[in-house]
């Protein structure tokens, strides 16, 4: 397979590698990642440009977020005019209280339900 001319002026320059991490979400969860994940490829012309983009993909997902899976037994039919779906969650078990974003919806037409992915 021949090289693509992006591929080869990427080659060509030199590289710098920007890297960002959060202390306290790694000290809670030391498991996390094994070290072997492949970092995201991100192109700039500028070491200033690569950490500017790196701190700002750091905030978006250095933020402790949880993912929860709600059964519904009635169907709920999401309307996405209205902006992205959100649904407050109260659940004490998992000290979970406030909004979460749906980010998966399945529904059941024959029993009559609904299945949310939330996330927040």
């Amino acid at each position: 397979m021949p090289a693509l001319p992006a591929d080869i002026a990427a080659a060509s320059r030199e590289v710098a590698i920007s890297t960002w991490s959060d202390p306290a979400i790694a000290a809670r969860y030391p498991a996390a990642r094994d070290g072997s994940v492949t970092p995201a490829t991100g192109y700039c012309d500028s070491a200033a440009d690569a950490d500017a983009i790196i701190n700002a993909r750091g905030v978006l997902i250095g933020v402790e977020r949880r993912r929860f899976a709600v059964a519904v037994q009635d169907l709920v039919w999401p309307d996405p005019a209205t902006g992205i779906p959100t649904v407050q969650l109260v659940d004490n078990e998992q000290r979970a209280d406030g909004a979460f974003l749906v980010a998966r919806v399945e529904l059941d037409l024959d029993a009559e339900t609904s299945s949310f992915e939330l996330f927040g």
